[in-house]
């Protein structure tokens, strides 16, 4: 496969996001071929269910018909990983823009939790990423219960290697311990974003969790 098919840390990022998935591990072959794929995920969904989002989640983004066989599903209480995998995945963004005004809500997820976020800012290209990053902290606090354990400090798009990146930095409070996030930016600028947040805090925010 060559690389408009993704590389394995592109598609642990996707499979990962799916409904009552807490991770996955992907390996691919000399020739770029996925032979196995492990998951793990929630009790409280069917095997053959995710099994067959995998497949659908890899078919729709890749255009690749995965064989069932090598995919494998390890589950566990959703009790026993509250504690260890507190992780909020990307859910979806909606935008309503004028000709100086942009207003972003952005949509998180955990297992069938969802939690939505806005922000509202000037339609210039650096202040819609802003507002996005902003709206998806937000969101992140309506998870809390409405405390605020982050801050953004800044969003930027970089190239490397031809690629483009968002990167995030995000101060963590009371100790304004700076974390960075970074997602490659194709195929969605505005989903990338989002996910760079949370590429920065998830791990904070696992802590916090055990904490509450």
């Amino acid at each position: 496969m060559d690389g408009q098919y993704g590389t394995a840390n592109d598609w642990q990022s996707l499979i990962s996001k799916l409904n009552g998935v807490y991770a996955a591990h992907v390996v691919f072959s000399e020739l770029q071929e996925p032979t196995e794929i492990h998951v793990l995920a929630s009790n409280r969904r069917n095997v053959k269910s995710i099994v067959r989002d995998v497949q659908s989640a890899v078919s729709a983004r890749y255009g690749i018909d995965i064989d069932y066989h090598i995919i494998s599903v390890a589950q566990v209480a959703s009790s026993i990983v509250s504690g260890i995998c507190f992780r909020l995945a990307y859910s979806g963004i909606s935008m309503r823009s004028s000709d100086k005004e942009v207003e972003v809500s952005v949509a998180l997820a955990r297992e069938d939790e969802r939690f939505t976020g806005t922000a509202v800012g000037s339609a210039i290209p650096f202040s819609r990423m802003r507002c996005i990053a902003q709206a998806t902290l937000d969101a992140v606090k309506a998870c809390t219960g409405g405390s605020s354990f982050f801050e953004l400090a800044s969003v930027e798009l970089i190239h490397s290697n031809g690629r483009a990146i968002v990167v995030s930095q995000v101060y963590c409070l009371p100790e304004n311990t700076p974390l960075i996030g970074c997602v490659y930016a194709d195929p969605d600028h505005d989903a990338a974003v989002a996910q760079s947040v949370l590429d920065a805090i998830n791990r904070k925010l696992e802590i916090y969790s055990q904490e509450a």
